[in-house]
């Protein structure tokens, strides 16, 4: 059974939200994660364009005052997305990051997009039985300590987004991530493809070749490297979405531990049960709460932390919501990734919960 430490929402005025943030990190382990200059990684979702449901910038600011005091570097970091919005590559995710408050002058830390300019910059980790590779953006692989701030919401792909997804997909490379969202084989848009080349030298697996038609796939040959919808400028090799839930939640789960292995004893983790909405915050748009506030969980054993987020969560839906369950909301049932990563040890679903 494990720990985990929790504050709730309710601030005051001699006990705002961030002093009981503060007082959360210091009690569940934060200085014992974090040793003298540390290369800190603070994984974290910067909100798409148009989004403001996503985790606020404060809290950002002072996970970066926590983890200098303790002697660490830290950065703020994430990878590109798999879809074409405003965080796909590099610069543009700069510039939602920081129009959204996460940039180095307000939050004391710079901001690294972990996977490079075009999502190319990873390092391949073997994952498990149904995600064979995972490719973790390369500052997060490489940096020495790791502290993810979570939102907790629903989804609708895998039925919430907490540590599992944050760092499932949201550490793993563009070029990665169709992998992880679908079983489809990459395919070619005839009618934008302007024969420009580089789909050709792109592929290791020579899966790419020309005829009378156009450029084809072949997809027995296809490995699904995602090297050539990263790289084509025409966008003429569409984003699958075709997917299996289960099967999605498992490779969540996989990736997740791939993106831990070489972070043992050195990752620190916080979930925040605010804002909470049915769906993710890579939505352009800002969906309603659809239960109160309740507060924010903190711990090394990223498991026992998701469970009682889900649990928290599931509580306050069947008190508030008439006995709605978050599954009605987002349509899949998520319990079965929290039963999945118990059964491949990303950590314990028994947990103490421990207010401060």
């Amino acid at each position: 059974m494990s720990t985990v430490y929790f504050v709730d929402f309710n601030g005051r005025k001699d006990d705002s939200t961030m002093h009981k943030m503060e007082r959360l990190c210091n009690a569940s382990g934060l200085q014992q994660v974090i040793a003298p200059d540390d290369l800190t990684a603070v994984k974290l979702h910067f909100g798409e364009l148009g989004n403001t449901r996503m985790l606020r910038p404060q809290f950002a600011k002072v996970m970066v005052r926590l983890i200098k005091e303790a002697g660490g570097q830290p950065f703020l970091t994430d990878c590109n997305t798999l879809f074409y919005r405003e965080r796909f590559e590099g610069v543009r995710h700069l510039q939602t990051a920081a129009f959204n408050g996460f940039d180095q002058l307000g939050i004391g830390a710079p901001v690294i997009i972990a996977d490079g300019l075009k999502g190319l910059d990873y390092r391949s980790v073997k994952a498990g039985p149904t995600l064979p590779e995972a490719r973790i953006g390369a500052a997060i692989y490489e940096a020495d300590a790791l502290v993810v701030l979570t939102h907790f919401k629903g989804h609708d792909d895998v039925g919430f987004g907490g540590i599992i997804k944050n760092l499932g997909t949201g550490a793993i490379a563009r070029s990665g991530k169709q992998i992880i969202h679908s079983h489809l084989k990459a395919n070619i848009d005839k009618t934008l493809c302007n024969f420009c080349g580089q789909c050709l030298g792109a592929c290791s697996q020579n899966a790419i070749y020309q005829d009378n038609t156009g450029y084809n796939i072949l997809p027995d040959r296809c490995n699904q490297c995602g090297h050539c919808l990263v790289l084509c400028p025409q966008r003429a090799i569409p984003v699958q979405w075709e997917r299996d839930d289960t099967e999605m939640q498992k490779k969540l789960v996989e990736s997740c531990q791939a993106v831990l292995k070489n972070k043992t004893d050195k990752a620190f983790f916080v979930s925040f049960l605010v804002d909470i909405t049915a769906y993710c915050d890579c939505r352009s748009w800002s969906p309603l709460p659809i239960i109160n506030d309740i507060g924010i969980l903190a711990g090394t054993d990223p498991l026992s932390i998701e469970q009682a987020s889900y649990d928290l969560v599931s509580q306050e839906i069947v008190q508030n919501r008439a006995g709605k369950d978050l599954r009605d909301f987002t349509g899949v049932d998520g319990s079965f990734m929290l039963q999945y990563a118990e059964e491949t040890g990303l950590g314990s679903r028994e947990y103490q919960l421990v207010r401060v």
